[in-house]
């Protein structure tokens, strides 16, 4: 048994390195390597083999062909690394407005809004980028927590459950999920 899950984990990789070697320097949530990413994460048989893909995934969604958006992008993560959600902010509207279909962009303003305490302004955000990336698990998670926030644990588990269908292995939506479902006296 420990064989074929060594064997497993090695095709995996392997599969998702020619995937990244074959693909475009530039992409976003329309990747065509993206569905067969997102099949391996939903067959990864745990959290170790499921890493490399959830970064890969990661990395696509994160690229932008527009040189403008990804240096916007940049100033945004470099002010929310020293909790400077204003500018952050501020850089993050510009990309919305330069790249309204960039789930990337509205995912990240979601997060700024989120930790400056908006929660509705993060779920407005989060529904723009579950519009464009349906399968964006982090979007679904940070769902879940603002749900949570705002004392709606029955939508909130909804959403880590969502988010846990696109990806089995999210450890913050399994804890989450875990949690509510103790407080609820249910049995995972």
């Amino acid at each position: 048994m420990r064989y074929l899950s060594v064997m497993r984990r090695s095709l995996s990789l392997a599969l998702l390195l020619a995937l990244a070697a074959a693909q475009p320097s530039r992409a976003d949530q329309t990747d065509p390597a993206l569905p067969a990413l997102f099949a391996l994460l939903a067959e990864a048989p745990d959290a170790a083999v499921a890493a490399p893909v959830e970064r890969e995934i990661w990395v696509r969604w994160t690229q932008h062909a527009d040189p403008a958006v990804e240096a916007l992008m940049e100033e945004a993560g470099l002010a929310m690394a020293v909790d400077d959600f204003d500018q952050a902010l501020a850089a993050l509207d510009r990309v919305v407005a330069m790249a309204p279909g960039y789930a990337e962009g509205w995912n990240r303003r979601a997060t700024v809004h989120y930790l400056s305490g908006r929660l509705e302004g993060s779920l407005a955000d989060v529904e723009r980028v579950l519009a464009l990336e349906p399968r964006h698990f982090g979007a679904l998670s940070g769902r879940g927590l603002c749900l949570l926030a705002l004392d709606r644990p029955e939508e909130a588990a909804e959403a880590f459950a969502a988010a846990l269908a696109v990806h089995p292995h999210l450890g913050g939506a399994q804890e989450n999920l875990r949690a509510l479902r103790r407080g609820n006296g249910q049995d995972i």
